[in-house]
């Protein structure tokens, strides 16, 4: 008797899965997320929405009308994960677990901020100033490294395609991330200003939140602010 219970529970199980993985429309905050192409693993998106409900403040996700995941070339040409336009946050279904899914929403989540919030996150220049500043410490620890910098602008907070490839592809980022100790967050939050805002906004929320207000001071009561901010 408790074999054939168990028989069928995990026949039960083996359909709900199979159900979840085939399953194309789901909400966030009620919001329409479609999966247009299958993932190519497994993922459980019903999980990764519990944990986003349960993490940001529904009214962060204002300016994002819809989720997308599919095969889209505009990201796979740029490799990218995932990107805010028009809108909607588009996602690469080459996603790999829940958790590059909850962080690559999330970090998409905040440049949708940007443009209603962009008074308070960018027009004092403090933010900027606080991530040149990091970008003098970084110069100064792979000149020490004796990597060669060439022509590049450390002094440049827009992003640079020259520079995004010097730290990803000729440093790499795993050699780069015990340099940015104690300046970023993580090698990514270098590449630009408004990377710098993102990746902090993913940390925040999804990383360790007192090392980042440690480290970027500024960037954090930025964070916070915006996060405070009544409709």
């Amino acid at each position: 008797m408790q074999n054939n219970q168990s028989n069928i529970q995990k026949i039960i199980e083996r359909s709900t899965n199979r159900h979840q993985e085939q399953r194309k429309e789901f909400y966030l905050f009620g919001k329409w997320f479609y999966i247009k192409d299958a993932f190519v693993v497994p993922i459980n998106v019903p999980l990764v929405i519990d944990e986003l409900e349960a993490k940001i403040p529904s009214h962060l996700f204002e300016e994002v009308d819809e989720f997308f995941v599919g095969n889209f070339e505009f990201l796979t040409d740029r490799g990218l994960e995932a990107l805010f336009k028009d809108g909607a946050i588009y996602i690469t279904n080459s996603i790999l677990s829940e958790t590059d899914l909850v962080e690559n929403i999330i970090h998409e989540l905040a440049h949708s901020l940007e443009q209603p919030h962009g008074q308070t996150i960018y027009a004092d220049g403090l933010l900027r100033k606080e991530f040149l500043g990091k970008r003098g410490n970084l110069k100064t620890k792979l000149e020490l490294e004796h990597y060669d910098l060439g022509t590049l602008d450390f002094y440049n907070s827009e992003y640079d395609s020259r520079f995004d490839n010097f730290l990803y592809q000729v440093i790499g980022y795993g050699n780069l991330t015990p340099l940015v100790v104690g300046i970023y967050p993580s090698p990514y939050a270098a590449t630009s200003l408004r990377e710098y805002w993102s990746v902090g906004f993913e940390d925040y929320f999804v990383g360790d939140r007192e090392y980042l207000k440690r480290v970027s001071p500024v960037l954090f009561t930025k964070i916070e602010e915006v996060i405070s901010y009544e409709y």
